[in-house]
């Protein structure tokens, strides 16, 4: 043992007695060789990695629409901006910008977007998301590119707008024009009629029915008509006299139809058969003379082609040499009234 001893120490130079640590050399050779074996690794992936030049470390351009948004999301704007303006003249206009981006700002009920130093506020309550990306891309092409939504320019690359397809012409069958009901050719007018002379004592007010014929589908047409009147007393002279008349009429009739009411009015002339008999006298005997004038008529019916309508019409008569009356031992005692005014209302129908 001392001998062992004595020569490790000459072997390792030591004077005092010092023990090999022989179980440790291996992770020392380990630790040696990992140490040489980094730097040559470094050195090989510096080769192989490319060159960087000094402009591509700067900072990368931003996105075409950015902010903080959630509703409506920037690419979600991004995707309805491409369908109104090319990429190209987007990022080409945005490059000389401040910001060189679309900014969409969510303010809760409202939303804000800026672009090219132009800046709008929309209010949506309701949230809608897909709403909000349509409108801020439409002011957003409005402010960089207005001419392109005119032009509608095309999109190489999706998401683009899909080519709107017009459906084919529907065949519209051409219907005939409604066949206008032509005007009658004859008209009759029946009703009662209230005629009242003027210009006497005591005005005979005679009732009786009229009866009118007009011929022709023209605005102007010939008429005639006859009116029979019941007796009637009247004064004349301070004579009672039991009066009777029938006029008959011939003349013209024009006619102005609207959309509801037809108006038309007559002239022509009328001769009235008189008949008068005194109811004072001891002797009294019927005298019966005539009557010729004018006459001059306004009348009103609803606007119907054919068939049964209503109407209306006022009348007035004037005789401007009427006939006289006379009695023994008196003389004449008065004429007849002038004017005869009167109204009928009845039935019209065209046929």
């Amino acid at each position: 043992m001392e001998q062992n001893d004595s020569t490790r120490e000459a072997r390792f130079g030591y004077r005092l007695g010092v023990r090999a640590n022989w179980h440790q050399q291996p992770c020392v050779i380990a630790g040696i060789l990992l140490a040489m074996a980094v730097p040559a690794y470094a050195a090989d992936e510096a080769q192989e990695a490319p060159a960087v030049s000094p402009s591509e470390t700067a900072t990368s351009p931003p996105d075409p629409v950015a902010g903080v948004s959630l509703c409506p999301l920037p690419n979600a704007v991004w995707q309805e901006l491409v369908t109104l303006v090319p990429p190209e003249h987007l990022v080409s206009r945005l490059r000389g910008s401040k910001t060189a981006s679309v900014q969409i700002e969510d303010t809760g009920a409202m939303f804000r977007v800026s672009v090219l130093d132009k800046t709008r506020e929309y209010r949506d309550e309701a949230r809608d998301c897909a709403r909000r990306a349509k409108v801020a891309a439409l002011f957003a092409a409005l402010i960089v590119d207005p001419t392109a939504l005119l032009s509608g320019p095309s999109c190489d690359q999706p998401p683009c707008a899909p080519t709107p397809t017009l459906a084919p012409p529907v065949p519209v069958e051409a219907k005939p024009p409604a066949a206008i009901q032509p005007n009658p050719f004859v008209r009759l007018e029946l009703g009662p009629a209230l005629v009242t002379g003027l210009e006497v004592e005591e005005s005979a007010t005679h009732w009786g029915g009229s009866l009118r014929l007009a011929l022709g589908r023209g605005r102007i047409v010939p008429v005639v008509g006859v009116t029979a009147l019941w007796p009637a007393q009247t004064r004349i002279g301070g004579l009672r006299l039991w009066q009777w008349r029938l006029p008959v009429d011939l003349g013209v009739r024009a006619t102005l139809t609207g959309a509801w009411i037809a108006l038309y009015g007559e002239l022509g002339l009328v001769l009235a058969v008189l008949s008068e008999r005194a109811l004072d006298l001891a002797t009294s005997k019927s005298r019966t003379g005539m009557e010729l004038g004018g006459r001059a008529s306004l009348g009103a019916r609803l606007a119907r082609p054919a068939g049964f309508t209503p109407f209306v019409s006022l009348q007035a008569e004037l005789f401007p040499d009427p006939p006289s009356v006379s009695a023994l031992p008196q003389g004449v005692a008065g004429q007849t009234p002038r004017v005869w005014i009167g109204v009928c209302a009845g039935v019209s129908w065209g046929i």
